[in-house]
């Protein structure tokens, strides 16, 4: 646990102090916050952790700091001490995921990771620590590292969850989709927790916020989707396995939804439960050895049967079941959907 400072006092720490913190989360080790923050009320003695105020150092050694300084790089995380750190991070929203720590561990950690940052590169030269352009820098960027990596937690659970469900289907790991929309609410209201935890950060060093929508939409992390589940949904199963797709991910699904779709070697299963309700669907795919693609796509909506959508909560939620297509792997490649991102309305003809 880093001892930090409010405002511009800016706590000391050396380097080989930091990157052991920073291994707790690298190596899979469990943090013991409670024991860590005990620790830190006595970390001065037992590991010579001393603190410091910037405005409290001698003016001509305060200006010697200032005229070492080189500045910040364009990414915080650009050299091994960020990469350990992202490392850490992803590790973090792993295991929040799954249940090993809690929100206000997921907080805390946040909050860490900014003020060791601070001190690393105020350690490098590269800021005075309490340039408020600089310190924007750092927690916005740190914002944008565990808003990507909560999207990608949230796909990979998902991934998990599909992945059990498919060894009781047996066959392949690689030919099924898997869609539960616990996990789109789940990343949704982490996000809003993430944001939050930003304010409290810049507040705290008494600095303006970031503004996390433009961090986010000019982010550099969204080869493999966005900040959001179902981006990152249709990156997964569109583009890589090429079995499903969503076509407006802006949609909202409707909670407790989950489906589940595997390709046969001549037809394919449909799994879809809905509140109290499930249905199970074999669907009928024509695979042409002459490559044509009828009969290789099908919509969700239209396997599903009457009965299922007998239901007043289906038609206030048909839109978000209308936009699911589940196709064979061969009408992916002939057709090229697997290179269409984003939006995407494809041909079922």
């Amino acid at each position: 646990m880093l001892i930090t400072g409010s405002g511009n006092s800016i706590p000391y720490i050396s380097q080989k102090q930091i990157a052991e913190l920073q291994k707790k989360y690298k190596n899979g080790t469990s943090i013991d916050w409670e024991a860590l923050r005990a620790k830190a009320q006595d970390s001065v003695e037992i590991k010579g952790i001393t603190q410091f105020t910037l405005s409290a150092i001698p003016s001509e050694n305060y200006n010697d700091i200032n005229k070492q300084v080189t500045g910040l790089p364009a990414s915080v995380f650009s050299d091994q001490f960020g990469y350990d750190m992202q490392k850490s991070i992803y590790q973090c929203m792993t295991d929040y995921y799954a249940g090993k720590i809690s929100q206000s561990d997921m907080e805390d950690y946040f909050e860490e990771c900014c003020t060791s940052m601070r001190i690393y590169r105020t350690q490098m030269r590269q800021t005075t620590g309490t340039d408020e352009e600089d310190n924007q820098q750092i927690v916005g960027q740190v914002y944008e590292i565990f808003a990507k990596n909560n999207a990608i937690a949230a796909r990979n659970a998902n991934y998990n969850e599909g992945l059990a469900m498919n060894e009781t289907y047996g066959g392949r790991s690689d030919d099924w989709a898997y869609y539960n929309s616990d996990y789109y609410y789940q990343c949704e209201e982490t996000k809003e927790i993430l944001q939050k935890t930003a304010r409290n950060m810049t507040d705290k060093w008494e600095i303006s916020a970031i503004d996390t929508e433009e961090i986010e939409k000019n982010s550099i992390y969204t080869i493999d989707g966005g900040f959001d589940f179902n981006s990152m949904w249709n990156i997964s199963y569109r583009n890589q396995v090429g079995i499903a797709s969503m076509e407006d991910e802006s949609l909202v699904p409707p909670e407790n939804f989950k489906y589940f779709y595997k390709q046969n070697s001549f037809d394919g299963t449909l799994w879809v439960s809905w509140n109290d309700r499930q249905e199970n669907i074999n669907i009928p795919f024509s695979i042409s050895r002459t490559g044509s693609l009828e009969g290789q796509i099908f919509n969700v909506n239209d396997l599903l049967s009457d009965d299922f959508k007998a239901e007043d909560d289906y038609k206030n939620d048909s839109r978000f079941l209308s936009g699911f297509a589940v196709f064979t792997r061969q009408y992916s490649l002939l057709s090229g959907i697997n290179n269409q991102f984003g939006n995407y309305i494809p041909s079922y003809k």
